[in-house]
């Protein structure tokens, strides 16, 4: 598989310092096969050692876990794979990254791609089609690529989001999504990493933010179509309550190595400065561990 794999990622000083890093801890400590460790739970709460950030507290769920094994995720020609199982490359992109030659992507060893289909402004709350959408599902679905798409919501309320669900649907009608339909929700962040208090979204808490992921991911779902949500480790693990999605895959985005989460996911975006020949932006690299297709 790693054979046809291509696609050459810029690799920067930060990742080859993480590797390092990691591969001294590792040594020190002997091999481990799983990427987050159980050490104690005490009621809703579990301390777990994670391989990039050592002893941690984090929400205890009774849900399915991460079971990929560390040994398996390899970097081969540049790219990330996992050997375990099938796995699948793919990008995701949005009217930021130009005109994009798909037949390139396509020949340098992408599988799938998924594609923004719209946006909600996080100022006025109001939806914005990509303007590069039809252009890219088209492209991308006669270059021969599977593809799923995405809303980056801005949802604060239920209602939109549901509002957001019956927007995506329409829009993709006309066409063949094979991979999942993910609802992308993230809070504005300021440089500093605090919230941005102008962000229509900065009063939402994570019950809410669940509840958003519920009511759109449920419409999906109920239509025929494979879903998912987006997030990161501080998103799952600190605002949301996975114990009510777990009718929906997780798109889990951590920028390292290996991924290092304790439950389950079944696709992984691992850098968002990746190269790929016919795109000439920068753009973010996933892994598909699940056969959508």
């Amino acid at each position: 598989m790693g054979t046809k794999r291509n696609i050459f990622l810029a690799v920067t000083a930060l990742l080859v310092a993480v590797i390092v890093g990691v591969s001294a801890v590792t040594l020190a400590q002997g091999p481990r096969t799983s990427s987050v460790e159980m050490i104690s739970r005490t009621g809703s709460q579990a301390e777990v050692n994670d391989y990039y950030d050592g002893n941690t507290t984090i929400p205890y769920y009774d849900i399915a876990l991460n079971s990929y094994s560390l040994d398996d995720f390899v970097e081969e020609n540049s790219v990330v794979e996992y050997t375990g199982a099938d796995s699948y490359v793919g990008v995701s992109v949005n009217e930021k990254k130009g005109d994009i030659d798909w037949v390139q992507v396509k020949n340098s060893g992408v599988d799938f791609a998924m594609i923004r289909v719209g946006l909600r402004e996080k100022m006025k709350g109001r939806i914005k089609a990509d303007a590069n959408f039809v252009q890219n599902i088209t492209g991308a679905t006669e270059a021969g690529l599977q593809v799923g798409v995405y809303f980056y919501s801005k949802a604060a309320t239920d209602a939109e989001a549901d509002e957001e669900a019956k927007y995506v649907l329409e829009q993709i009608r006309e066409y063949s999504v094979k991979y999942p339909i993910a609802f992308y929700w993230e809070y504005d962040l300021k440089e500093d990493g605090s919230q941005d208090e102008r962000s229509r979204v900065v009063g939402c808490n994570g019950e809410q933010v669940t509840g958003f992921i519920n009511t759109f991911c449920g419409k999906m779902k109920t239509a025929g179509y494979d879903t998912c949500y987006y997030a990161t480790k501080t998103m799952a693990y600190n605002r949301l309550n996975l114990s009510r999605l777990t009718n929906y895959d997780l798109w889990y985005a951590e920028y390292r190595p290996k991924p290092s989460f304790y439950y389950d996911f079944k696709m992984w975006q691992y850098t968002e400065t990746g190269t790929v020949p016919g795109i000439s932006q920068e753009v973010p690299i996933n892994i598909a561990l699940k056969k959508y297709a």
